[in-house]
């Protein structure tokens, strides 16, 4: 009766394992066309996010240059100012320095 009993298990056990097989064979499918989809949805926002990146890049290097050209324009303008009026610059950096110093006691 055990030769029975153990064909019976073995039939049941190997039975078990075919039907576990596909349902994970079915599982990965499933979770392969689900990422499928994902991406082929993703692929079209990733583009949009690049091309946004992009463009934010370009405007923030045009923005850089327009700092540096309005910083550089401003000492030009301090150093024109001082170089005719060295006297008047001289009492301005005096009165800044006491203000300075005023403040940072505080």
């Amino acid at each position: 009766m055990s030769t029975k009993t153990e064909s019976i298990s073995g039939m049941a056990d190997r039975a078990a394992a075919t039907g576990s097989a596909s349902t994970t064979h079915k599982a990965a499918k499933a979770a392969h066309e689900l990422i499928d989809g994902t991406a082929a949805k993703a692929e079209p926002v990733e583009q949009r996010l690049r091309e946004r990146a992009q463009e934010a890049g370009m405007k923030l290097d045009e923005s850089q240059e327009a700092v540096s050209r309005t910083v550089e324009k401003s000492v030009d303008q301090v150093e024109t100012f001082i170089k005719k009026r060295p006297i008047a610059a001289a009492g301005i950096a005096f009165a800044a320095g006491v203000l300075a110093t005023a403040l940072f006691r505080r």
